[in-house]
């Protein structure tokens, strides 16, 4: 069966014929044409997203459609955008994505004969013969286009969002930033409210160095999704890299707040109260993230490394002996506990007069004020800051 946007049928022995006579089989007229851009990005022009509005009235006893004049030039433009994008992934042989736009284009501008003309040759190289027929109809005149229904509207932008979404997160692991932020543009193009969109759209602008967009995209997806976890723990460090650690501890906090089985974040906030000197709001969230995954030795570990700089080294010589049971070759937890031990045999062996117990006293002293103020003790090293997200 073919397509039902085509209202009349072609002959099948006069494809062949007709391909030839269209000039559709040659790369030179659907690659070659145009100027090809060498990135998504030179191509966009416009972002709002909207469809044709159409009115119709009554006159004379009939129906008769009319034209909303601005919407019908903006939903040209938007068929233009998607058109010339159309022609880059062809350019790239891409057809997968050619297809969708080409399809996008046609939804905007259902008349557009060069979209039909590209989506036939498009179709035949996705293994659609079928397709194909029924856009070289269209392309000839020998058949109509039937406008998308609302449902095949929503369908197409959902698949178009999902398209480039996974583009994006393609180029994200490349660390080629400049296309990834083009493709979630696009992606934002069919599906302008979508949060995790513009999540995903913060994390690359700041990735790329670029903070203050970065942060006014960060909080538009947090006014589209006030309760989206991991866009607060994003933001969060957003802040943190431009020197804000009060309105990052809090963003983080919230994080926390939200989703509160993410042992990630209970990670991730023991690290910036750490930094911040609060040992003890750190070792409490680490046990909370230990509870949540118990077999993870590096986390008590770390913890280990925290009740240290806390100055509870009972409970510190606890968490490395766990981490041991977890893991017999964890290295941190096996070089503080020889460190520990072989402090306290030393302290234990020698044998000091009076004054020099005296000078002992006071030199404890002062080491347990320098664990109290934060100061290291030998050999402690500073939590590392927990791994980059990614989108």
């Amino acid at each position: 069966m073919f397509d039902p946007r085509a209202k009349r049928f072609l002959p099948a022995f006069a494809f062949t014929l007709l391909l030839a006579s269209a000039n559709l089989t040659s790369p030179a007229s659907w690659a070659g044409n145009a100027a090809v851009q060498e990135d998504p990005a030179l191509i966009k022009t416009q972002e709002t997203v909207q469809d044709s509005g159409d009115i119709a009235i009554r006159k004379d006893g009939k129906l008769v459609r009319q034209v909303d004049a601005a919407a019908e030039q903006l939903a040209q433009s938007q068929a233009l955008d998607h058109f010339d994008l159309a022609r880059f992934y062809l350019s790239q042989f891409d057809f997968k994505m050619s297809e969708l736009e080409l399809e996008a284009a046609i939804m905007y501008m259902p008349l557009m004969k060069a979209a039909h003309r590209d989506y036939c040759v498009v179709s035949l190289m996705r293994g659609h013969p079928m397709r194909a027929l029924a856009e070289l109809m269209m392309v000839i005149g020998m058949g109509e286009p039937i406008p998308l229904t609302d449902g095949e509207k929503v369908e197409l932008k959902a698949r178009g969002a999902k398209l480039h979404y996974r583009k994006a997160l393609e180029y994200g692991k490349k660390d080629k930033w400049d296309n990834a932020i083009a493709e979630l543009k696009w992606a934002l193009d069919f599906t302008p409210t979508n949060a995790a969109i513009k999540r995903s759209l913060a994390f690359a602008l700041a990735s790329k160095g670029e903070f203050d967009l970065a942060e006014d995209t960060y909080k538009d997806s947090l006014a589209a999704d006030p309760d989206d976890p991991y866009a607060h723990a994003d933001f969060a460090y957003l802040l943190s890299d431009k020197g804000e650690p009060n309105q990052a501890f809090s963003q983080l906090a919230q994080a926390v707040k939200l989703a509160p089985q993410a042992a990630a974040l209970h990670v991730d906030l023991a690290w910036m109260a750490e930094t911040k000197g609060d040992f003890k709001l750190a070792s409490d969230e680490l046990q909370k993230a230990i509870k949540l995954s118990p077999t993870h030795a590096g986390l008590w570990a770390h913890l280990g490394r925290v009740d240290e700089r806390k100055g509870d080294v009972d409970g510190a010589i606890a968490a490395y002996n766990r981490a041991l049971n977890v893991d017999p070759g964890q290295f941190e937890a096996k070089r503080r506990l020889e460190v520990i031990k072989a402090e306290e045999a030393k302290t234990k062996s020698a044998a000091p007069d009076a004054g020099e117990s005296q000078g002992g006293k006071a030199e404890n002293e002062q080491g347990a004020e320098k664990v109290k103020s934060g100061t290291l003790p030998p050999g402690v090293k500073v939590s590392v800051k927990p791994g980059k997200k990614t989108l």
